[in-house]
């Protein structure tokens, strides 16, 4: 137990013999749950020079709620966004008090975690299984990530961690996509520019001058044997599919600690909401009817395969991916294979060069359905591309259910609804009226 701790523990029985200093000066009351009051006291403490928090009875009093029932928190329609300071306990706010709000900021902190490791309330450390097999055992709290793999990158973001990112790789990343990650974190500039990554190669020494507590890198990455020289905690990551890649989420916050985790769990709900929602409504078109689509990548002959994400997220919105036989990962196949399968709509990402118009102002091109009736389509792009196995994706698969069939899904999952939602629940960034126009359209 830390000097500081061990103070401040002692500060707390202090007070508490002498019947302490609290309800009537406290800046909020907390309803809570009995087995939660010793960590509320203690990060009370640390915050408020060793005062005790001012505990109530009834929920009408209270500007905080804590309780062992995580769910039943979320799912509470008067709660603000929940953050969870010990694993599956949650605290949310019931009114609009400032302080009470800069206090569940800090319960979610690496400073709040080492707090409640010292009082041994949180694991000095977890044992995670990565997407590789690897059991992975990392000390807690997390505070320094090197993220060469950018797919890792933007799960940490959306899990609450983007604050501890010191170097990342992205996708995707130039023009308003760049500028919008800017706005959502402004020291992302720094963070995917100083230091150069990638699956291919990485800088040992320089990685190793970072001073990680932990790493991230794909299953396919060139560099895994060497960075491990370094005796860091590696996590690596394959998300190809909607369940590996709730299950990348998962592990990001087990990682990251009791909130990351939460909102990982979170997400996941959603994401499997919305999935429903959108197969649901796609489910009873007839096998004729469905939309054949190809999925391009950084050049028009290079397709995605059946064991991609994107075939994943193409029959999730009801489309048939007619490179869906392909496996692996991107393939290089020849023009007179895209005519055989003669595609109705044609999907294109945001990387690499991508471009409508290396397809339409195509002369060989012309040839297809899907030119011809001016179906290419490049895929929106607010922070990650939403094609790729990243939470954002789940807006990538509204996105297609729109484009593919424009009158299935009616008012039930809009863009212009979902995605502001979005980006204020896992990005904690308001989108303004002119970002969801030109990230949703018209």
């Amino acid at each position: 137990m830390s000097r500081f701790v061990k103070l401040t523990l002692a500060l707390l029985i202090v007070l508490a013999s002498a019947g302490g200093a609290l309800a009537q000066d406290a800046p909020f009351t907390i309803l809570a749950d009995e087995e939660l009051k010793p960590a509320l006291e203690l990060l009370y403490g640390a915050l408020y020079d060793g005062a005790a928090p001012a505990f109530v009875a009834a929920r009408a009093e209270a500007d905080l709620l804590a309780t062992a029932d995580a769910m039943a928190l979320a799912a509470d329609a008067y709660i603000r966004r929940p953050v969870y300071f010990l694993y599956g306990a949650g605290l949310g706010a019931v009114t609009e008090n400032v302080e009470a709000a800069a206090f569940m900021d800090f319960v979610k902190s690496p400073g709040a975690q080492k707090l409640l490791i010292d009082g041994g309330l949180l694991p000095a450390e977890v044992t995670i299984t990565d997407q590789g097999g690897n059991e992975v055992v990392v000390s807690q709290p997390v505070e320094r990530i090197l993220s060469p793999y950018a797919m890792a990158s933007y799960y940490i973001y959306t899990v609450g961690g983007g604050d501890r990112i010191v170097a990342a790789n992205f996708l995707g990343m130039s023009g308003p996509a760049a500028e919008a990650m800017a706005r959502i974190d402004p020291d992302f500039a720094a963070k995917g520019s100083f230091m150069q990554m990638s699956q291919k190669e990485i800088n040992i020494e320089e990685a190793a001058a970072q001073e990680p507590d932990l790493i991230t890198a794909s299953t396919r990455t060139a560099w895994i044997d060497a960075i491990r020289e370094l005796g860091v905690p590696l996590v690596l990551y394959e998300g190809e599919t909607p369940e590996a890649l709730k299950e990348a989420m998962f592990i990001t916050g087990q990682y990251l600690g009791p909130d990351a985790a939460g909102r990982a769990e979170a997400w996941a709900k959603y994401y499997d909401w919305v999935f429903g929602v959108v197969t649901e409504a796609t489910s009873g078109i007839d096998e004729a009817d469905r939309v054949k689509v190809l999925f391009t990548g950084t050049e028009p002959l290079r397709v995605a395969s059946g064991e991609m994400y994107q075939t994943a997220m193409v029959e999730a919105a009801g489309g048939i991916s007619v490179s869906a036989e392909l496996t692996g990962y991107w393939n290089d196949v020849n023009l007179e294979q895209v005519v055989v399968w003669n595609p109705d709509v044609i999907f294109l990402p945001t990387y690499g060069g991508a471009s409508v118009e290396a397809i339409t102002e195509s002369a060989e091109w012309q040839v297809l359905d899907a030119v011809k009736a001016g179906h290419v389509y490049q895929l929106p792009q607010f922070s990650a591309p939403l094609d790729t196995p990243v939470p954002d994706s789940v807006l990538g698969i509204i996105w297609m259910a729109h484009t593919l069939y424009p009158d299935l899904l009616g008012e039930n999952m809009q863009c212009k609804v979902e995605a502001p939602y979005f980006y204020a629940t896992w990005y904690g960034y308001a989108m303004s009226d002119e970002e969801i126009t030109a990230f949703c359209g018209e």
